[in-house]
């Protein structure tokens, strides 16, 4: 598999405190296992020239770094059951996603990272266990603290395991 991310640099401390909550839901944390930071993946292909993914990087430059506010657990009420963060709305990531599929196009792309149908999302737990359904959907009908996180580096990846191919830090703007 293949995608492009934007990830979380900073210490990321109330991210990390939900994973740790939820690890309780699964065999072993299912996102510290992945040895990567708080992100969310903008693109995602089964299969796709690696050039590609790094010629898509160019819709960061001159970007600057996506400030979410997340409030919510939710679930994707799949198999294994998935557990993530929803941030509020925001336009920039929005549009950033839109031109990111516009520069690389959509065809490759899972339908589900499609910009018509991309749900922005911030995994904390892929792999909750069956006899932990229904705590786990509990647990997301709980509210949360809200807190922020700021995506300031741009990752293209291949994985399993996550392996970096290339990334962009996103850059405050300067007024000349």
């Amino acid at each position: 598999m293949f995608a492009i991310t934007i990830r979380a640099s900073g210490t990321a401390r109330s991210f990390w405190r939900l994973v740790d909550r939820v690890s309780a839901f699964e065999q072993e944390s299912s996102f510290r296992n992945l040895n990567y930071a708080p992100h969310l993946t903008l693109a995602r292909y089964e299969d796709i020239d690696p050039t590609l993914l790094v010629a898509g990087l160019e819709v960061f430059k001159g970007a600057r770094p996506i400030t979410l506010v997340f409030d919510r657990v939710c679930v994707f009420d799949a198999e294994p059951l998935v557990l993530w963060l929803k941030p509020r709305v925001d336009s920039e990531l929005l549009d950033i996603q839109a031109q990111l599929h516009a520069l690389i196009g959509e065809q490759c792309s899972d339908p589900h990272y499609r910009p018509a149908v991309w749900c922005p999302h911030c995994t904390i737990a892929s792999s909750v266990l069956s006899k932990h359904r229904s705590a786990a959907k509990a647990f997301s009908d709980e509210p949360i603290e809200s807190f922020v996180m700021t995506f300031d580096v741009a990752d293209a990846l291949r994985w399993p395991p996550v392996t970096q191919i290339d990334s962009q830090r996103l850059l405050s703007r300067t007024v000349d």
